[in-house]
């Protein structure tokens, strides 16, 4: 995906989201997904020559699961990065 993104229009940005289950507080979750997004935006830059200033690093901690976080599955599905491309 990197690839195809930086050659195919150097107007398209993306924005790397962090997400986690809600076990622990909001504040911790909150810094954990920008920790998680932060090492998806390095891992692009330092191996796949993604420019840094075509990124966007945020944190969604808690606040939008995929899947319900009462069960084992549903927490480990809730705990990702996604990366969105942005116009």
């Amino acid at each position: 995906m990197p690839a195809k993104v930086k050659a195919d229009n150097k107007n398209v940005y993306i924005e790397i989201q962090g997400h986690t289950d809600n076990v622990g507080s909001e504040k911790v979750n909150l810094k954990l997904g920008y920790q998680r997004a932060e090492a998806v935006s390095n891992y692009l830059n330092t191996k796949q020559g993604f420019p840094l200033h075509r990124m966007n690093v945020t944190s969604y901690g808690e606040f939008k699961p995929v899947a319900d976080n009462a069960t084992k599955e549903g927490r480990a599905q809730n705990r990702r990065v996604a990366i969105v491309v942005l116009q």
